[in-house]
């Protein structure tokens, strides 16, 4: 699967969704806002933001978002995760990923831990908020500028300027952006492929502001046919223990809430993506 799309910011100017949709690309990841990376680092809404979502949503086209950072702490990660919630995400919904892009050299270049600790802070936080969140940074970066090793559990955005999909050493990788050079009419926008289907899965698993479809549950109520003696019955303890996944769990969460491993969880239960989980799934606990 490689599905054909573009990030845009104000740096397009008027650019259009139906201009876009019309060029033949099936969604976009906007700018919500950035850090300033002068002395204040003062956090911005891009200017471009509120029109190009209202216009998707009238187009019923797929949106996600990213957060330009400058952030090089985990409290200034959650602090931009924060802003970027109250002021663009929070009774809106989104198709796709929310991510960070850290690639700033001012702040963030020469602090490999702290600009770490920053994506964790952004992308935890807006996981407990109920969204999909990952980091997008170039192939150089992730390779030598963020410890990458402590990012499996978040969706990554990978840029490579390039006519070959990227060698990535990590984990997968859920987006490739492998030019700078793409058209919509005139103007010069960056494109990108991505290899999951995140609408499906998002909009089922109730995220990313999407309330979750009906589903049938695995787990009786404890009210259902109660035993008619009091006399306690000995039952053997299962091997492993059943969680039902609810509105804005992820993996990472329920492995630190159970203390095993994500890559155990995925291992046992056979999980394609580790990014996405539905409301109503029985996880096995190991």
């Amino acid at each position: 699967m490689m599905i054909k799309g573009v990030d845009v910011s104000k740096h397009q100017g008027n650019i259009k969704i139906q201009a876009i949709k019309n060029a033949g690309f099936d969604f976009a990841i906007l700018r919500g806002g950035y850090t300033g990376y002068g002395a204040g680092r003062t956090k911005a809404k891009d200017n471009q933001y509120d029109r190009l979502y209202k216009e998707a949503k009238a187009l019923n086209f797929p949106i996600g978002v990213y957060y330009y950072s400058c952030a090089k702490t985990f409290n200034e990660g959650v602090a931009e995760a924060k802003f970027l919630y109250d002021n663009c995400l929070k009774g809106k919904t989104f198709e796709y990923p929310i991510y960070i892009d850290v690639e700033d050299a001012t702040w963030q270049a020469k602090d490999k831990k702290g600009v770490t600790e920053a994506i964790i802070g952004f992308c935890s936080t807006l996981e407990g908020l109920g969204f999909i969140a990952g980091v997008y940074a170039s192939l150089y970066w992730f390779n030598s500028k963020i410890d990458t090793k402590r990012l499996e559990n978040y969706s990554k955005w990978v840029a490579s300027w390039s006519n070959n999909r990227p060698n990535y050493n990590y984990s997968k990788f859920d987006l490739w952006q492998n030019s700078d050079n793409g058209r919509v009419g005139s103007i010069r926008v960056d494109t990108n492929y991505c290899f999951t289907d995140f609408a499906k899965a998002i909009k089922e698993g109730g995220l990313n502001g999407y309330t979750a479809k009906a589903t049938k549950t695995a787990i009786k109520d404890d009210n259902e046919k109660k035993p008619k003696s009091n006399k306690a019955k000995k039952v053997k303890s299962p091997k492993t223990q059943k969680y039902e996944v609810k509105k804005g769990d992820t993996l990472s969460a329920i492995a630190k809430r159970y203390n095993t491993t994500v890559d155990k969880l995925v291992k046992h239960n056979k999980i394609k993506n580790r990014d996405l989980i539905y409301v109503g799934q029985i996880i096995e606990i190991v």
